[in-house]
């Protein structure tokens, strides 16, 4: 044997047992613990939300939970923005910096932040101002001009928690969520009880528990940013020349899956925007363990990818979407049988006759657990230009399929164009990851010989 060949397999040996020990870390119990407290920050999020969407649908009527929810898709698609320009970049980028240069990148990450907050609440301004002279659900004014103030504080959580996420601080996440929680809750148990909770009221409520926890949160963690205007603005570009087909995929992403209330709205009323809000309500019961796995997942393919290269990411990715399809696949057969009672219970007898559509929706939300993991492979490697394309999908039936399926059956054909929706994305997104994976493989083991 010669020595090059002797020297070739000495060191696959060496890296066999290095991913073999990377490996067995992965199931550690740091690991463990940390997946646990992810799944627990995730439990009080999901409850938080949950029980915010319960006191407004029993105390409120139909139309004022529906004007909650056209209000929480404005705030959802300012956090997919937020996600796509800061948090995304943020997440795979910080693992690589230490120390002063970490601080930096932190220090650019808060002032990001700060912008995108400015310019969502000029929009939002200006969206008032058309609201005023007669465009749009007239009931949807002062939604619009409380989340001009408390739409910075909601995002500025999402920052904190993302930038807890990145550097695995899960312990830390789940006591800053819990705060918040305890603050949200109690004040809009004392609307209800005293007759004033609206969906106004309820977004000035979680604005300030949102404002008052992360302004003590930062007030504590301000060693860790390092301000400097120069280098925000270097950040920046750096950021978008990777995370621009990121905004531009979850701009798509948003648009397809936001704007099934405001189409419901359109055709159907206010009213029946709410009984989408209720269903998608009973449908978070399952976001507890889907979101918490996924605040754990979406680092750490970053980190596995950052250690241990292409391949280790291809089987880590595999066996995540294996085990996520399994789980929500029986969660979501489970919720089949129970999702109608479930909603008369929870939000009362005015919601009586919908469980199909939570049914519907859970199906659909299997596919998008599995598609998660391909999406963030594909922000790992830096080919988030590929989901960019696959989400032209979603909003191609949305506007097709989606808006007849709306119009014509309400809730539940919305419902249907969701699920439609998510899995011919997840297909691509499997098909996509498959691809390009592979050729990243073929392209080192070229390079080594």
């Amino acid at each position: 044997m010669s020595d090059s060949l002797r020297g070739n397999s000495l060191e696959n040996g060496i890296r066999k047992i290095r991913f073999a020990k990377r490996s067995i870390n992965l199931l550690s119990m740091l690991t463990l613990r940390k997946g646990w407290f992810t799944l627990a920050n995730q439990g009080v999020v999901s409850a938080t939300n949950f029980l915010t969407g319960v006191l407004i649908g029993r105390f409120c009527t139909k139309e004022e939970f529906g004007l909650y929810m056209l209000g929480y898709s404005i705030v959802f698609f300012v956090m997919d923005i937020q996600t796509s320009l800061i948090s995304t970049p943020y997440m795979v980028y910080s693992p690589r910096l230490k120390g002063d240069s970490l601080r930096l990148y932190n220090g650019s990450s808060l002032i990001h932040q700060l912008a995108l907050s400015a310019i969502v609440m000029l929009s939002l301004v200006s969206s008032g101002v058309v609201l005023s002279f007669g465009f749009g659900p007239s009931g949807l004014i002062p939604v619009v001009w409380a989340l001009v103030i408390t739409i910075s504080f909601i995002t500025f959580r999402e920052f904190v928690r993302r930038f807890c996420f990145a550097g695995l601080r899960m312990g830390i996440a789940l006591l800053f969520d819990f705060c918040v929680a305890v603050i949200q809750i109690c004040g809009l148990f004392l609307l209800a009880k005293f007759g004033f909770l609206s969906a106004t009221c309820a977004y000035w409520v979680v604005g300030i528990a949102c404002g008052v926890v992360g302004g003590g949160w930062f007030l504590l963690n301000r060693a860790s940013f390092k301000i400097q205007i120069h280098q925000s603005i270097s950040d920046l570009i750096h950021n978008w020349t990777f995370g621009k087909w990121v905004f531009a995929s979850g701009i798509l992403w948003a648009i397809s899956m936001n704007l099934y209330p405001w189409f419901l709205t359109l055709f159907h009323g206010t009213a029946s925007a709410g009984v989408w809000g209720v269903c998608l309500g009973v449908l978070s019961l399952l976001n507890v363990p889907l979101t918490g796995v996924q605040n754990f997942l979406g680092p750490k393919i970053a980190n596995v990818y950052t250690v241990d290269g292409v391949e280790a990411l291809r089987r880590f990715v595999f066996k995540a979407c294996l085990v996520l399809g399994l789980v929500m696949g029986f969660l979501s057969f489970g919720l089949f049988f129970i999702a109608g009672p479930l909603l008369v219970l929870i939000y009362g007898d005015k919601y009586s006759g919908y469980g199909l559509v939570v049914s519907i929706l859970a199906f659909g939300m299997v596919a998008a657990s599995i598609a998660f993991a391909f999406s963030r492979a594909l922000f790992a490697m830096e080919r988030s230009d590929v989901d960019f394309k696959v989400n032209f999908i979603p909003l191609f039936i949305l506007l097709t399929c989606g808006v007849w399926l709306v119009r014509s059956f309400g809730p539940i054909g919305a419902a249907f164009g969701l699920l439609l929706a998510n899995m011919a994305a997840t297909a691509v997104r499997f098909a996509s990851f498959a691809y390009i994976s592979r050729s990243f493989s073929s392209k080192k083991i070229l390079s080594r010989t």
